[in-house]
């Protein structure tokens, strides 16, 4: 758990952080935009790579007793925290009128 929410926060921030340096200069769906474009080649890189560090863990099937569910749970959860930065963060982040 401690794996997905820092990898989700980290993520997060790092979109928002780079969101701030535009915001001045743009209105927010722009600099969100633009700070988006910018950061989430590296999330998801991270979280790509993440996932496939965790596949060797699965090959060993249920015999393992904390491998495979940690591989399993991991996947998973890194699988659905990208979906959460690509749906949710806009919506929490961006106004909807200015």
């Amino acid at each position: 758990m401690i794996l997905l929410c820092g990898i989700t926060v980290n993520s997060s921030i790092y979109i928002v952080n780079e969101f701030r340096k535009y915001r001045p200069r743009h209105n927010s769906r722009v600099s969100f935009v633009k700070a988006f474009s910018v950061k989430i080649i590296p999330i998801l890189l991270t979280i790509l790579s993440t996932i496939l560090g965790f596949v060797p863990f699965m090959v060993g099937g249920d015999k393992e007793a904390f491998w495979f569910p940690l591989a399993a749970g991991s996947i998973g959860g890194l699988s659905m925290s990208a979906v959460g930065i690509v749906a949710v963060l806009p919506g929490m982040v961006v106004k909807r009128r200015e």
